[in-house]
């Protein structure tokens, strides 16, 4: 009796995960990348899928609502982005200041929340991953709002916090500059950093215990190599929590440090959801030279991305010519696709 006892205990385990596995997909659409991949965890310093299998997330990021608004709010941005663009994750950037979700003159937080809440729909429709990103770049301490951050994620992590397509990206980028400080020669410490961590990600474990977080880290989440930091500093006083990863920009036009990242990314785990080929100038060309660098050692560890950015304008990273949203305009092989545009295409079709 010994052997069948075995072999029934294997398979009621196997028809738990099963159904465990089917459940945590949430009806997501036939192979698309939540329903291969369930939900992401950190295990070391890597992303796993709930397979126990490494992951590298591609994909784009928003603009600010507040100025491409209307870009994205019949949907089929999003839903181009998915099908026919190919991303495994959408990155919705939900701007704090700078006329976004908690100063804007004409639009109150309840107008935002229907723009984001649309977006974040379609994602989940369509079978992605979208990182509901809180935007902090004026003022650059995270604290300084962090009662409305805990309303923030609080309303959104009861909403949606049984889906495994949300990420939550709590602080943006930590930085020095904004409406919190006078004194110019003030820096926002990896210890305020984490204070704010240490009270947010409780709050999110409550409805959303499954979930990724990602972090910013200081100096415009460079992990302070901006400013002349010592990486360290971040690395050895590490956040505790079973699955919060730390977040990582680069400009390639900009930015001459891969080899930091290759470190960085070596001890820790590393989410890039800001990137791009260009400087952050705006009128900078595409440094590709740079770029291959930074992509050596993103693809050695795997490191999943989100480029900024999938939006139109004249800037060197915007995605888009135009403003409009038919299929046609949205064809990553149509005439309103600029020269990032086909880049980021490109590399999101170049998966080993």
């Amino acid at each position: 009796m010994k052997p069948f006892k075995q072999l029934f205990t294997i398979l009621t385990a196997s028809i738990i995960m099963t159904i465990v596995s089917s459940c945590s997909s949430v009806n997501a659409p036939k192979n698309s990348p939540v329903a291969k991949n369930g939900w992401i965890q950190v295990r070391g310093n890597k992303l796993m899928n709930e397979h126990g299998e490494q992951i590298q997330l591609r994909g784009v990021a928003t603009h600010g609502l507040q100025w491409y608004g209307d870009f994205y709010k019949d949907g089929n941005a999003i839903k181009q982005a998915a099908v026919t663009w190919g991303v495994d994750v959408v990155r919705l950037s939900v701007y704090v200041y700078e006329g976004g979700y908690l100063d804007n003159k004409e639009l109150n937080p309840a107008d935002f929340d229907v723009m984001i809440e649309s977006i974040i729909d379609s994602c989940i429709e369509n079978g992605v991953y979208v990182i509901l990103d809180w935007h902090i770049h004026h003022p650059g301490d995270p604290n300084f709002y962090l009662k409305d951050a805990k309303k923030f994620f609080a309303y959104y992590t009861q909403k949606y916090g049984e889906y495994p397509n949300l990420i939550w990206e709590i602080a943006n980028e930590p930085n020095e500059f904004g409406k919190t400080y006078k004194d110019p020669k003030k820096r926002i410490t990896w210890p305020e950093v984490k204070a704010y961590a240490d009270e947010i990600i409780p709050l999110v474990r409550k409805e959303a215990p499954k979930s990724l977080v990602l972090m910013g880290t200081p100096d415009w989440s460079s992990f302070g190599i901006a400013k002349g930091k010592d990486v360290n500093i971040v690395i050895n006083d590490p956040i505790k929590d079973h699955n919060t990863a730390y977040v990582f920009h680069f400009y390639a036009g900009g930015h001459k440090f891969p080899e930091k990242l290759d470190y960085i990314a070596s001890k820790v785990p590393v989410f890039i959801t800001e990137w791009a080929a260009c400087s952050w100038d705006l009128g900078s060309p595409n440094d590709m030279e740079s770029t291959e660098k930074w992509l050596e050692v993103i693809n050695k560890h795997k490191i999943s991305w989100t480029y900024w950015n999938y939006a139109p304008g004249t800037s060197s990273y915007s995605m888009f010519s135009s403003r409009e949203t038919t299929d046609e305009a949205l064809d990553p092989k149509g005439d309103n696709i600029t020269e990032t545009g086909k880049l980021v295409y490109k590399l999101l079709h170049d998966k080993e």
